[in-house]
C-alpha cells in the first residue's frame, strides 16, 4: 500500500464488493468499516488523514440491507424498505469481517474497530451498535435517524459495546423538507444523541446544506473524527 492510498486488497461476496485501504504498517491502528455507495470508498480513503485501516462494503441493497424493519418507501418512485438489517448485520460480521480482517497485518480489537455510514448506512451504525459489541465507535453521517419507530426504540433500548464513541453530524438544512417523515430528523437526531451520551462519548456536529451536499466530504470528515475518538 503506498501513501497515495491504493487499494490493498478487493473481495467479493454474494453481490457485495469489499475494498480495503491503508498503509502498511504493523502498527495497531483504528479498522473503520464504511458501507458505502460504489466507487465511493477510494473517494473518500483519499479525503481522510490515513490514520485508520479502511474496509468499504458496496454492492448494497440501501432499502434492504440497511433497513432495521419494514416501511414503506420514502419517495414515490422508490422502493419500499424489506428491513433486512438483522440479516446483512450477521453476513458483515460472521463472514464479511472475518475474511477482509485477515487480509491486514494485525488482529483489530473490538474497542478500536469503528462502523460508519451516510444516510441509510448512517443508521444502520446505529443499529449495529444496538445488536453487535464489535465495534468500539460508531459514525452516523447525516443518518436517516427519522425512520419510522427507529427513535422510539433507540431511546428504550441499550446499546451493546461497553461507552461506544459516537460521532454524529446533521446537515443544518436536512429538517427542512416537505416530506413530513424526513422532517423529523433533527429532532430524533438530537434527542438520540442526549440519550447516547448517557451511555458512552458523542460528539455532535452540524454541516451547513440540506442531505445531498457534499457527502464523501462529510463522511471523510465522520471517519477522521470517529478515528481520533477511537485513540483516545
Amino acid at each position: 500500500m503506498t501513501a497515495e492510498g491504493k487499494q490493498m486488497k478487493e473481495i467479493k461476496f454474494e453481490t457485495y464488493r469489499i475494498e480495503i485501504f491503508g498503509e502498511e504498517t504493523k502498527m495497531r491502528c483504528p479498522v473503520i468499516w464504511l458501507n458505502s455507495a460504489e466507487g465511493e470508498g477510494r473517494e473518500v480513503w483519499e479525503m481522510t488523514d490515513r490514520s485508520c485501516e479502511l474496509i468499504c462494503v458496496s454492492g448494497l441493497d440501501w432499502n434492504r440491507d440497511l433497513s432495521p424493519w419494514e416501511a414503506e418507501k420514502i419517495f414515490a418512485r422508490g422502493e419500499d424498505f424489506a428491513g433486512g438489517a438483522e440479516r446483512y448485520l450477521k453476513i458483515l460480521t460472521e463472514i464479511m469481517m472475518p475474511r477482509a480482517e485477515r487480509e491486514l497485518s494485525f488482529a483489530p480489537r473490538p474497542a478500536q474497530r469503528g462502523i460508519a455510514g451516510y444516510s441509510m448506512a448512517g443508521l444502520f451504525a446505529c443499529y449495529a451498535m444496538y445488536h453487535t459489541d464489535q465495534f468500539g465507535g460508531i459514525a452516523s453521517i447525516s443518518g436517516s435517524l427519522w425512520f419510522d419507530g427507529w427513535a422510539e426504540y433507540a431511546l428504550k433500548s441499550a446499546v451493546m459495546p461497553l461507552k461506544p464513541k459516537i460521532y454524529v453530524s446533521l446537515g443544518d438544512k436536512e429538517h427542512k423538507t416537505k416530506n413530513s417523515r424526513m422532517r423529523s430528523v433533527r429532532r430524533c437526531t438530537e434527542d438520540l444523541c442526549r440519550c447516547w451520551e448517557r451511555q458512552g462519548t458523542v460528539v455532535y456536529e452540524e454541516n451547513r446544506g440540506g442531505h445531498f451536499e457534499n457527502c464523501s466530504g462529510r463522511t471523510a470528515r465522520g471517519i477522521i473524527k470517529l478515528t481520533q475518538l477511537l485513540q483516545e
